[in-house]
């Protein structure tokens, strides 16, 4: 058994897929993790082991004019922003809140409908200016089928106001995966069941 050390962008099916081996197994091999969704950067994993180094960083798409907001967001993983443990607060994601009318000014407070305004207002694009994930639903135009790059907005919970907002990066069997903020309490790259899809958006 080999140790592996999670980077930035990294999700636990991916790293599976890596190693060659199912999510399943590779939560059997880590049964310290108690959400596959929310792992963070710099956490230990236990995998097999393998003469091949750790799987490369995602793929930044080359030339995307069509979602220049999806760029924007894979620049804001590459540098790595997540939430700072304690009473301090990550200046990055404070400046993602300025985006909303809601302008929190902590990084406690939920905030993926945050970076997702900031990334689109980033990219010259107007977005909702809320900081509820469920506005994103009358945002732009709705797309019968998701495009890399288009905003999905997922249910989360029972609650009909909770929600929670991303960028659509690929499709994994019954899940997708989303980059977005406040996944794991970082910018990353973290899948979701198709179930809880609740629409995808794309600019007019």
């Amino acid at each position: 058994m080999a140790t592996y050390i999670v980077r930035a962008g990294d999700t636990l099916l991916r790293i599976a897929k890596h190693f060659g081996m199912s999510l399943e197994e590779l939560l059997r091999m880590n049964p310290q993790i108690s959400d596959p969704d929310r792992i963070r950067r710099g956490e230990p994993l236990n995998v097999p082991d393998s003469q091949e180094s750790a799987p490369p960083a995602p793929p930044v798409p080359a030339g995307s004019p069509d979602a220049p907001w999806y760029e924007v967001a894979m620049q804001e993983m590459a540098i790595g922003v997540d939430e700072i443990p304690g009473p301090e607060d990550n200046p990055r994601i404070v400046a993602y809140h300025q985006s909303t009318t809601l302008e929190a000014d902590d990084d406690e407070t939920p905030w993926c409908s945050s970076f997702v305004n900031w990334c689109v207002q980033r990219a010259g694009v107007q977005g909702t200016r809320s900081a509820l994930a469920r506005s994103w639903l009358s945002w732009g135009q709705e797309l019968t089928a998701p495009r890399r790059g288009c905003i999905v907005v997922l249910r989360r919970g029972s609650n009909a106001q909770q929600g929670h907002v991303g960028f659509y990066h690929d499709d994994a069997g019954d899940r997708i995966l989303v980059l977005g903020g406040n996944q794991g309490n970082r910018v990353n790259i973290s899948s979701f069941p198709k179930d809880r899809v609740l629409g995808y958006r794309w600019s007019r």
